[in-house]
């Protein structure tokens, strides 16, 4: 029994500093954005440009003030142009992806910080193209690669972080560049 106590208080104390000098480096958080963003896509060899909506959702860890690791969840949807709707088909394509982002604030103030970020993922894409001739229907389902990369400014106080950034984001099927502003808070425990 001694010996057992003895091996559980060797093996907890350095477990204590650990978490001792973890709980002082990294800090955990929840974040959401959302921005309007401009999409270069390319379907089937067909290509449109779209204004449309994209949302975040992440869970991270700040660590040492100056670094961020999170997942990262994002949705958005592309319609095709109006042209296009109005004269032949509809394409349209729905994104979900995971992505694994990381950020480093090159200036880090009190309340004050400018980032720069970049990440990495999984996408599930859906697309449908509708002929507005005879109605008819083709559909392609699938996962692809996704990335992108953002900057901004954050802005904090109590356990609030309000982020105005500008991201670029890229998913390989159907081929989306898309790129735009964004708005975000994050909570800071």
């Amino acid at each position: 029994m001694k010996k057992f106590l003895l091996t559980s208080l060797l093996v907890m104390i350095p477990c204590v500093a650990v978490c001792e000098t973890t709980e002082q480096n990294w800090h955990a958080y929840l974040g959401a954005n959302m921005g309007i963003n401009a999409s270069d896509v390319t379907v089937k060899g067909e290509d449109f440009f779209d204004f449309g909506g994209v949302f975040n959702f992440e869970l991270g860890a700040r660590y040492k003030q100056r670094y961020r690791l999170a997942l990262n969840y994002q949705s958005r949807a592309e319609v095709s142009e109006l042209f296009q709707i109005l004269f032949g088909h509809v394409i349209s394509i729905t994104n979900d992806a995971i992505r694994i982002n990381g950020y480093y604030d090159y200036v880090s103030l009190k309340h004050f910080a400018m980032y720069v970020g970049a990440g990495l993922g999984g996408d599930r894409y859906d697309y449908t193209i509708t002929n507005r001739a005879d109605d008819s229907k083709k559909s392609k389902h699938g996962i692809t690669f996704t990335g992108g990369a953002t900057t901004g400014l954050s802005f904090s106080f109590w356990h609030i972080a309000i982020d105005l950034g500008f991201s670029f984001d890229y998913i390989a099927e159907p081929r989306i560049y898309s790129y735009g502003p964004n708005l975000g808070l994050r909570y800071n425990f």
